[in-house]
């Protein structure tokens, strides 16, 4: 029988180091009234995963809606049109990656 090896990874380093001195947008209170960006890369289940992320906040805020943009490459930024809708129509966005 061979026995399985489990990693773990600890996202707690600590901040990054900021290259400039634009602060950082604010948290907002909740997501009643939001409209959420929902952004997959395309691998896996990360649009389901997503989806389902959606679901969840809803069950604490009413959220107006969700902008969901599938990127075409998890090595590329969404396409200029998406990019728009997110910048113009989201009021936060989530980015989803899928393995």
């Amino acid at each position: 029988m061979s026995e399985r090896r489990l990693i773990g990874l600890d996202p707690t380093s600590g901040p990054l180091e900021r290259k400039d001195d634009r602060a950082l947008p604010g948290r907002p209170a909740s997501l009643d009234g939001a409209v959420l960006g929902l952004v997959a890369n395309g691998l896996g289940e990360s649009k389901t995963f997503l989806d389902a992320v959606y679901d969840e906040l809803l069950n604490e805020d009413d959220a107006v809606a969700a902008i969901r943009v599938l990127k075409q490459s998890v090595s590329v930024a969404p396409e200029p049109a998406d990019w728009a809708r997110l910048t113009s129509e989201t009021t936060l966005a989530i980015a989803g990656f899928g393995g």
